[in-house]
């Protein structure tokens, strides 16, 4: 195996590409060159794992069964992530790769490709990705969020939350502050899950409300009538006059 990486560089892809002998081809390789590669073969998962691991690049197909990647990466941007990604595709138009640096491509490879070009981007990428801010722990509130180690403190005690309790007190988190509609939260959350519904968002927005109340937190999610909820700090006193009680 490679050591061709810094220790200290972040060797983590996630690689979107429902293309089976793709899939394997970028993996094996990536493996070999010492990077440590989660394989998607569609888009419905990708939010939720950005928000529960730190990668360093993005390598993500166009044209995916469940979507497309433009889509996708203009969603993430809009989002506030800012991971670097690099964007496959069969199409070798210039308008179609100015759509993919529009919507939020950093680079750019056109099918079929030499292993050894897009090893090159990789690391570039992953490179200008570790220059960024550390995003392995956020802060919201008196609530501090270990991402890697999947963990809540509030006052230094640990919240205990379930796997799809965190994800959402993550997401939320990630975009504290602003009002942020059930249908964002379904999916950035949780992904393209065909099980859950916004109706999922009210329940586990109830369970989390519960438990900080428990918690004597002062962080609150506070629902905005017709648009969505927020996260942030509970006001000393009253109530915006906007904003909803628990729904």
């Amino acid at each position: 195996m490679s050591t061709g990486m810094g220790s200290s560089l972040n060797n983590s892809v996630l690689l979107v590409e429902d293309d089976p002998g793709i899939g394997r081809f970028v993996t094996r390789g990536l493996a070999a060159e010492g990077f440590s590669v989660q394989w998607l073969r569609g888009i419905g998962d990708v939010p939720r794992q950005l928000a529960g691991a730190d990668y360093a690049v993005l390598i993500l197909d166009l044209m995916l069964p469940d979507g497309d990647g433009c889509s996708l990466a203009r969603y993430l941007r809009d989002a506030g992530q800012m991971i670097p990604i690099l964007m496959l595709t069969a199409r070798d138009s210039l308008d179609e790769k100015l759509d993919g640096f529009r919507n939020g491509a950093d680079d750019y490879l056109s099918k079929p490709f030499a292993f050894d070009e897009l090893l090159a981007r990789v690391k570039v990428l992953a490179r200008r990705g570790s220059a960024g801010p550390e995003r392995s722990h956020r802060v919201v509130a008196d609530l501090a969020i270990d991402v890697r180690a999947r963990e809540v403190t509030c006052a230094g005690r640990v919240l205990s939350l379930t796997r799809r309790e965190f994800e959402l007190l993550l997401y939320l988190a990630r975009h504290a502050g602003e009002v942020v509609s059930r249908e964002r939260i379904l999916y950035g959350a949780w992904g393209n899950n065909a099980e859950l519904t916004t109706n999922t968002v009210d329940v586990y927005l109830g369970y989390l409300r519960r438990k900080l109340k428990a918690h004597g937190s002062e962080t609150e999610i506070v629902t905005v009538r017709g648009q969505g909820c927020r996260i942030g700090l509970a006001p000393s006193s009253g109530q915006d006059h906007d904003a909803a009680p628990e729904a």
